[in-house]
């Protein structure tokens, strides 16, 4: 039978069927015009991961400096506390005058604050010495209420008070690399040398006089810290500006012993503000307070500076931080201290601008001369000094 079945029986096979073809596109070669849309990607993700990183980077890290930038002006009345006495508040202000610390600020603050014109920035240790922020913190706090005591025991003598005396020198500050530098440290009291008492810093400038360089002595002390009581030896060395004369190496202060013999009590709330640059304005502040008639003429007046036992004013730091908080604040009248140097002065009044007036003075009798030309009833301080005196 001749049919296709009969191959089949023969053991022939058929040729199988060809597969279905698939669609495989060869790859495009890339244009120019996508290569670089693409470096131009890669770069862009590149610039914006560094950029990214450099800003994170900034945040994060913290320099080892401090900055110094415009605080507050704040009234004095409000802080006073008086009992037993009469007192008289004012219609006007006299306010003391704070600068803001910003300690280790990141990378993109430091470069911020150096181009800042009311803002300095220092090395930390210039600010904190050996001192951690917490030590300085409480040292500063100790510094505001010795300044406190000294103000309102220099306003009572104003008025004819008997309200100070001396009994210990201690030490402001340390000269580097001089004897007493690591023996000795800032608010020690030193009590005797060599068993003399030194009541006073002319106490202790006139046992010194009497050794020269290379002697060694014995220093009674108070710690400031533990308030304890020490012998320390120091051998002396030669006076910078006296030759052959012995050196300490240190920045003395006369101790207040402050008399409470007083049947009123005159106190100062200074709250969590640190150091010693509102003792002029606290003094006038007291001064203000008991006295009739207005201190300030009425106005708003700003003040700082230090003050000691012997009613002078002292030098404060920050005080161009201060004249721009005050200038701000569209005060009139701002009393700095005269010690600060011409220059310096001269550098404030062009920062206050044509609106705020810049006084120095180097005491509290200049203070009040300052506010008398104001138009402040100065002359009820002098009454009540005069009466004062006269009853005793």
């Amino acid at each position: 039978m001749d049919s296709d079945d009969s191959s089949l029986a023969e053991g022939h096979s058929q040729p199988s069927p060809e597969p279905p073809a698939v669609g495989i596109l060869a790859p495009r070669a890339e244009t120019a015009a996508e290569a670089r849309r693409s470096i131009r990607r890669w770069v862009l993700g590149m610039v914006g991961f560094v950029v990214a990183s450099a800003v994170v980077g900034g945040l994060l890290l913290k320099v080892p400096y401090v900055a110094l930038v415009p605080g507050a002006a704040r009234d004095t009345e409000p802080l006073l506390a008086v009992e037993g006495i009469t007192e008289y508040p004012s219609d006007g202000e006299l306010l003391y005058t704070t600068v803001r610390l910003r300690q280790r600020p990141n990378l993109w603050e430091y470069i911020w604050l150096r181009m800042d014109a009311d803002a300095e920035v220092v090395p930390e240790e210039n600010i904190l010495g050996d001192r951690t922020p917490e030590e300085n913190r409480e040292f500063n706090l100790e510094l505001m209420n010795s300044s406190k005591q000294v103000a309102v025991a220099v306003a009572l003598e104003q008025l004819g008070y008997d309200a100070v005396r001396t009994d210990a020198v201690v030490i402001q500050a340390l000269i580097a690399g001089e004897p007493a530098d690591g023996i000795l440290e800032p608010g020690d009291s030193v009590l005797s040398i060599d068993g003399r008492p030194t009541l006073s810093t002319e106490d202790l400038v006139t046992v010194l006089g009497e050794y020269r360089p290379g002697e060694e002595v014995e220093l009674l002390v108070e710690r400031f810290t533990t308030q304890e009581t020490s012998t320390y030896s120091i051998v002396l060395g030669e006076h910078p500006d006296k030759p052959g004369g012995a050196f300490l190496g240190v920045q003395p202060a006369d101790r207040l012993d402050f008399s409470n013999d007083f049947d009123f009590v005159v106190d100062i709330d200074s709250g969590s503000v640190g150091g010693p640059s509102a003792g002029l304005a606290f003094t006038l502040a007291v001064l203000d307070q008991l006295t009739e008639g207005e201190l300030t003429g009425g106005t708003r007046v700003a003040v700082t500076g230090t003050i000691n036992a012997a009613g002078q004013v002292g030098p404060v730091g920050g005080v161009r931080q201060k004249t721009a908080a005050v200038r701000d604040l569209g005060i009139g009248v701002f009393l700095v201290p005269k010690g600060i140097g011409p220059d310096e002065i001269e550098m404030l009044r062009d920062k206050a601008g044509d609106d705020l007036e810049i006084i120095p003075v180097a005491t509290v009798e200049e203070a009040l001369v300052a506010l008398d030309s104001l138009g402040g009833d100065v002359g009820a301080v002098d009454e009540f000094a005069a009466a004062n005196r006269g009853d005793r």
